[in-house]
């Protein structure tokens, strides 16, 4: 599996320098041919394809599933992280005084609630600020006690790649009675996550970005034991009516078993399943541990070509293998990274780092062709 086979599976010219997946990744041409059909399936409902949507959400279950080493019937489809937030908010309960760990700059999706919750329960925040060492790990264990109730983190901190070991942070937690929410959005479909170890209460992912879908896709595990809990909407896919629809309203008290319940309104989307599985079904196919590795020695790369300008990275020991941020002597201009799309080469810009995300796709010789722009840019804005 080399960036020359993987390559022409998507819409990328030679001349694209696409290291942006950390934003959006791009469908794979299969998963685009999916959404083009699935278009024609929008426009003539009245065919039988239709009739494929409840397998097709069991199969987008069962995918998500396998990555995170859990059940398909404990998964909930939503649209974002933010809904799967809410969803957790109407189980977790805090007690004043208590405290909800977080990270300094953490994605706003898995703080504003949690900061609601906080301030209508007496509970306070505690931000875990940026290790000087790249360590998350240790900081977040440093700032677990008895006061803990809700430990509320990423695996991979969404503006430059640290990583953080959930597994001796969800041993503390667990040891104080907290509960666990993890963002999982920057890592599901290139790192393993092993709910298993960990024993989260939810894990969410927004699936648009590494798990190469469209917007609007996204997945929530949800443990057995917070199942009881209310769904935030009651739309009629969730329940299970006394009578069927065509000879009734449909009513019926009974909630669809396990994830099922919390599945957003809408989640039949007769244009994005199709699209979302195809993708992951290439995922699968690949494997999380080919990914990563294929996909290391290029942010290998850059790590390097960005040290030797003097330029700051995450420590090797604390980054993720899947993309990194740069952090330059001066802050960068804002428009850095329109400046340098404008030449063909994409980024992002987060939290004044130069945050680059390449895929199995990125040739070597793409990472010459990213500090060769960002050299001109940086100059050229001095």
């Amino acid at each position: 599996m080399t960036p020359e086979t993987i390559r022409p599976l998507f819409e990328l010219g030679d001349d694209v320098v696409y290291m942006n997946c950390a934003a959006q990744g791009p469908a794979p041409k299969a998963a685009a041919d999916a959404g083009r059909r699935a278009v024609d399936r929008k426009a003539r409902p009245w065919e039988p394809e239709r009739n494929a949507l409840p397998q097709e959400m069991d199969r987008a279950r069962a995918l998500f599933a396998g990555f995170i080493g859990a059940s398909g019937t404990d998964i909930a489809l939503s649209t974002a992280t933010s809904y799967a937030v809410a969803i957790a908010t109407r189980s977790i309960t805090l007690e004043p005084g208590q405290t909800v760990v977080v990270l300094e700059s953490q994605f706003p999706s898995n703080l504003y609630a949690w900061q609601l919750l906080a301030e209508r329960s007496g509970a306070t925040m505690k931000v875990v600020p940026w290790p000087a060492d790249g360590d998350w790990t240790s900081a977040v264990l440093d700032r677990l006690g008895p006061e803990t109730g809700l430990v509320a983190l990423p695996n991979v901190h969404w503006v430059d790649g640290g990583t953080l070991d959930l597994g001796p942070i969800a041993d503390v937690a667990h040891a104080q009675g907290a509960a666990i929410f993890i963002d999982a959005t920057q890592s599901i479909g290139v790192l393993p996550l092993d709910v298993a170890r960990i024993d989260p209460d939810y894990v969410a992912c927004s699936a648009y970005k590494w798990l190469l879908s469209p917007d609007q896709s996204g997945y929530l595990y949800i443990a057995p034991r917070r199942q009881h809990g209310e769904p935030v909407e009651h739309n009629h896919a969730a329940r299970i009516g006394d009578g069927p629809m065509t000879l009734s309203p449909g009513y019926g008290r009974t909630f669809q078993p396990g994830g099922k319940k919390f599945d957003q309104g809408a989640a039949d989307s007769m244009i994005h399943l199709p699209m979302a599985v195809t993708a992951m079904e290439q995922i699968a196919a690949w494997g999380l541990e080919a990914i990563a590795e294929g996909i290391r020695p290029v942010v290998d790369r850059i790590a390097e070509e960005a040290a030797a300008r003097g330029w700051r990275v995450p420590p090797k020991a604390h980054r993720s293998p899947h993309f990194i941020g740069l952090t330059l002597p001066e802050p960068p201009s804002p428009d850095l990274a329109d400046r340098l799309a404008a030449e063909n080469v994409h980024v992002s810009l987060r939290s004044g780092k130069v945050r680059v995300a390449p895929y199995l796709f990125t040739r070597m010789e793409e990472v010459d062709a990213l500090f060769a722009a960002l050299d001109r840019q940086v100059r050229s804005a001095a």
